[in-house]
């Protein structure tokens, strides 16, 4: 995309209006606040460090954050309406306790819209988008062979950003950024299975290729199957953990 350009010939305003453009000034970084509020509340609630059913405190997150309690507040309406955190009627906000059930739905749905888009985007991606697709795989190998989950994390994020972005479909691209925050909150979860984050690598591996080769069908089958094998893995994750209290249970009554 271009850059913008002021209109060719046109004199600059000979008085200046100071006020008006200190309010111009203002809303833009307004706007950068909340954001920054936005992802780095987002960036703990992905890694842990805000737990499930913890209390977020807007005096306290302020001043981690370093800026007023307002981007803070406005943060928190964008992330109650991404199924991050609570807004409760006492007006307390708590981190979303994730539904196991509700996670592997949006995997099922986010799956359909990717293999879709990976169809898309082995038709229209050029050789400099697929040079740039092997860079990004490049990174994505490196944060699983030194067992950097976070950046993994982050880097398999923008693979999948990506392709979609590839297919080069408004409308796709917007159903599948609706979606995208509670998937990448399911996708922390099926990492902490290091069998599933070892199945996963090698599916972008085999992912990667067949965009290389321009494979439409295979893209989409693997694209599928890769989402499916992330809904089982959280079914296991659930399975796992009922075990896990039911063993707790037994040994208490039996302690």
């Amino acid at each position: 995309m271009g850059r913008l350009q002021n209109p060719a010939g046109k004199a600059s305003p000979a008085v200046v209006d100071t006020e008006a453009d200190d309010i111009g000034k203002e809303e833009p970084r307004k706007g950068r606040l909340r954001l920054d509020a936005v992802k780095s509340i987002r960036k703990m609630i992905f890694s842990g460090e805000l737990a499930p059913g913890e209390r977020l405190r807007e005096v306290a997150l302020s001043e981690e954050l370093g800026m007023s309690r307002t981007p803070i507040r406005e943060a928190f309406r964008t992330l109650a309406g991404e199924g991050l955190i609570d807004l409760l009627p006492n007006r307390s906000v708590i981190v979303s306790v994730p539904d196991k059930s509700e996670a592997a739905d949006v995997f099922t749905v986010l799956g359909a819209l990717e293999a879709l888009a990976g169809q898309l985007a082995t038709q229209r991606m050029s050789l400099e988008q697929i040079e740039i697709l092997g860079e990004l795989h490049a990174d994505l190998a490196h944060y699983f062979e030194t067992a950097n989950r976070l950046a993994y994390l982050e880097a398999n994020r923008l693979i999948h950003e990506y392709i979609v972005e590839a297919s080069d479909s408004p409308s796709l691209v917007l159903a599948w950024r609706l979606l995208l925050p509670r998937a990448e909150r399911a996708r922390h979860v099926t990492t902490l299975d290091h069998d599933r984050w070892a199945e996963a690598f090698q599916e972008h591996c085999e992912i990667y290729a067949a965009i290389v080769a321009r494979d439409e069908a295979r893209l989409k089958q693997l694209l599928e199957s890769h989402f499916a094998n992330g809904v089982e893995s959280l079914k296991k994750s659930e399975a796992r953990k009922r075990a896990t209290e039911r063993a707790e249970i037994y040994a208490g009554r039996s302690g």
